[in-house]
């Protein structure tokens, strides 16, 4: 997606959240202060353990190599 979609998909969202009530900016403003975790879930998760005698390469250890 180009920067021109993305911009014109905020705007959109920006004016469908602004009619419910929802000041977007202040929001982000908020957000900007916070800070989060996210987790490090790969795309192996599920299957990673499946296959024994298979050594682990230069990934994360508990995912394997993505």
């Amino acid at each position: 997606m180009d920067s021109n979609n993305v911009d014109a998909a905020f705007r959109l969202a920006h004016e469908r959240y602004a009619e419910m009530g929802v000041d977007v900016d202040s929001v982000l403003q908020t957000l900007r202060g916070l800070s989060i975790s996210v987790q490090c879930w790969q795309g192996d998760d599920v299957g990673g353990f499946e296959t024994t005698r298979q050594s682990l390469g230069g990934g994360l250890s508990v995912t394997g190599n993505y």
